[in-house]
């Protein structure tokens, strides 16, 4: 069904749950699989930006590259950028034309045990992706990691 996945990489401690699904469907589809992590709005000269994409693509190749690799998947290309976030993703989203892109719910810690779920349950970044994205956005919920989240028994 998917051919082109583009996996949104935010590389905060709830980000391995979505990348393990992201490459699981990979796998699954024998999809190329585009791995994303912005940087956001830098103010900083284009030496300083060009030094910030480089680690950042050192780090995001550290993270999920030997995962991939154990795995025997080699068909993936990883994407840093600077810029508002949302832009630049469906931005790569439209340049590649991906079937869907896979998203966290938030970079912020997930509903605690007993919150409610309707304070922002969406980050911005995913929100907005959302509405502006050219393609579906698959959102992948915290609790499908075990004991991420706990649902409160009435």
């Amino acid at each position: 069904m998917y051919k082109k996945i583009l996996f949104c990489a935010c590389l905060t401690e709830f980000c391995e749950h979505v990348f393990k699904f992201s490459l699981e469907t990979a796998i699954e589809n024998n999809a190329k699989l585009w791995i994303y992590h912005g940087l956001g709005r830098l103010n900083l000269s284009t030496n300083e930006v060009t030094k910030k994409i480089e680690a950042a693509e050192t780090h995001v190749t550290e993270l999920f590259g030997e995962k991939m690799k154990q795995r025997g998947f080699d068909n993936y290309a990883i994407n840093v950028s600077d810029g508002d976030k949302v832009s630049e993703i469906t931005k790569l989203a439209r340049n590649v034309n991906v079937d869907v892109i896979i998203m966290g719910t938030s970079t912020k810690a997930p509903t605690a045990a007993g919150e409610s779920a309707t304070m922002s349950p969406l980050g911005s970044v995913t929100a907005q992706t959302v509405l502006w994205a050219p393609c579906p956005v698959l959102i992948v919920p915290p609790a499908l990691v075990p004991g991420l989240t706990m649902i409160r028994q009435p």
